[in-house]
């Protein structure tokens, strides 16, 4: 009888520990599309505040074209990874470091179909000790159609200025990267493309030629591949800070892209207090890099007249 009693005991302990920490686990339960968010109109919303975009620096945002795994990327020391969340169950797990990061500074992109991730980084060729430093002269941000053809910015040092090239794949190789033309390029510095899987248009971020220190632009591809003058995504999209990594969802409804926008005013009518303090600089809003997203009809709103159907 003592022996029962004493298990019972031990059942009854392993049973209260899990609850509390089930208690202790403030982690909301996410259900539905886009992890349950109410869809934004055409003004950008900061996405999933408190779960993706938090008080920290969140950039690149890719989903699977089943909807049912988020990719994202958490910036700042000692380097930046790449998570991951998924729909299991009907409802959506925590964010996890996915298998392939952790380890080495990495930027990355999900193809259309969903099958191949493609990422640049400072891994060494043999896959272990210092990185390499090759990532900072080579292909950085990638973005690949559904062609296999690959977009992606190159920065020459020097001149210390970035450009958007494409390296065609074709008869199942990859061609040399040619630069796209001056209706995409400029004098400025042009990062972080994201091509539409039919290669219809261009999303990209450009420096000291918007509303901040870096603006979306995006240009249209004709029937002849050329490409359309490159324009400002305009005020409603862009802020007074630094907006980059452009990509758009697979089902083609949401644009999502990052940003150090300031939610709050620079002055408060009655001193802050510590605790208030820290509860901005945990929350997204505060200035670090938060997702954000908007509905995708901006891209058919700033279509040139010549292109719309």
């Amino acid at each position: 009888m003592k022996l029962k009693v004493r298990l019972v005991g031990i059942v009854f302990y392993i049973v209260f520990v899990l609850i509390s920490c089930a208690k202790q686990d403030n982690f909301p339960v996410l259900k539905g599309p886009y992890l349950g968010q109410k869809p934004p109109g055409m003004t950008p919303e900061i996405f999933a505040p408190g779960v993706v975009s938090t008080g920290f620096d969140e950039m690149f945002t890719y989903f699977t074209p089943d909807g049912r795994e988020l990719y994202f990327q958490l910036w700042k020391a000692p380097f930046p990874i790449i998570l991951v969340m998924k729909e299991e169950n009907g409802q959506w797990t925590k964010p996890e470091v996915a298998p392939f990061s952790g380890r080495y500074f990495a930027k990355f992109c999900l193809s259309p179909d969903g099958n191949t991730i493609v990422m640049t980084s400072s891994e060494p060729r043999s896959g272990r000790g210092e990185p390499t430093n090759e990532y900072t002269t080579r292909s950085l941000a990638p973005s690949i159609s559904s062609q296999g053809n690959l977009y992606f910015f190159f920065s020459v040092q020097p001149p210390a200025k970035s450009d958007i090239y494409v390296s065609k794949y074709t008869n199942g190789a990859y061609q040399a990267p040619v630069r796209l033309s001056d209706s995409v390029n400029s004098k400025f510095y042009e990062v972080d493309p994201f091509v539409a899987p039919d290669e219809s248009y261009l999303i990209f971020c450009r420096d000291g030629d918007g509303f901040g220190a870096t603006d979306l632009f995006i240009s249209f591809r004709r029937e002849d591949g050329s490409w359309t003058k490159a324009k400002n995504m305009g005020e409603k999209i862009n802020s007074a800070g630094i907006d980059l990594c452009p990509s758009v969802s697979p089902d083609g409804k949401y644009l999502f892209f990052s940003s150090n926008r300031n939610n709050h005013k620079s002055y408060s009518e009655m001193p802050l207090t510590y605790e208030k303090k820290i509860e901005i600089l945990s929350s997204p809003g505060n200035g670090s890099s938060d997702i954000y997203w908007v509905d995708a009809k901006v891209i058919e709103e700033l279509k040139p007249k010549e292109l719309v159907q």
